[in-house]
């Protein structure tokens, strides 16, 4: 027996659109959403730390004066951190600064000198811990803290630190 499509029950057809939604979500997706490589942006490192098995919660914005870019606050636990970790995200996104989001990182990251303060001896950074500065492409993390764990999957994800403890 042959059913044609005008034979075909109601439910058929949506279950055959949802199939084919859910295989084509099974093809190559985008950089961002991969569990591989470097993080480049914000977003990749947000996926990045998910894949690690890491619980992570956007907190609300955070702004620094002498950086450009807009900062997320993310908490971070599990995944073998011990106690629930703060870290600052900027993203540096071409658009939203108009201009090339990695130049203007690097431009940043000089604000700080290798023990994390500020070369700029007028401003002064506070930290609540061990200060310790990531930098990759269109990114730059700040964590505060002791958690190895922490600082080992953000080196993993980011490359070793370029200021701090």
């Amino acid at each position: 027996m042959t059913v044609t499509a005008s034979e075909q029950p109601r439910g058929w057809v949506a279950f055959s659109l949802g199939l084919a939604l859910l295989l084509s979500a099974c093809g190559p997706q985008p950089e961002s959403h991969s569990c591989n490589g470097p993080a480049g942006d914000h977003v990749m490192l947000i996926d990045r730390l998910r894949c690690s098995a890491i619980q992570v919660d956007i907190a609300e914005p955070v702004t620094l004066p002498f950086l450009r870019a807009p900062g997320t606050k993310v908490l971070l636990s599990g995944g073998g951190i011990t106690n629930r970790a703060e870290v600052q995200s900027f993203n540096y996104d071409d658009t939203d600064l108009g201009t090339d989001g990695r130049a203007v990182s690097e431009d940043d990251a000089r604000k700080f000198a290798p023990d994390g303060s500020l070369v700029d001896r007028a401003q002064r950074i506070y930290y609540p811990g061990t200060p310790h500065l990531f930098r990759r492409d269109r990114v730059l993390v700040i964590y505060a803290g002791d958690d190895r764990a922490v600082v080992s999957v953000l080196t993993r994800l980011l490359g070793n630190q370029f200021a701090g403890g």
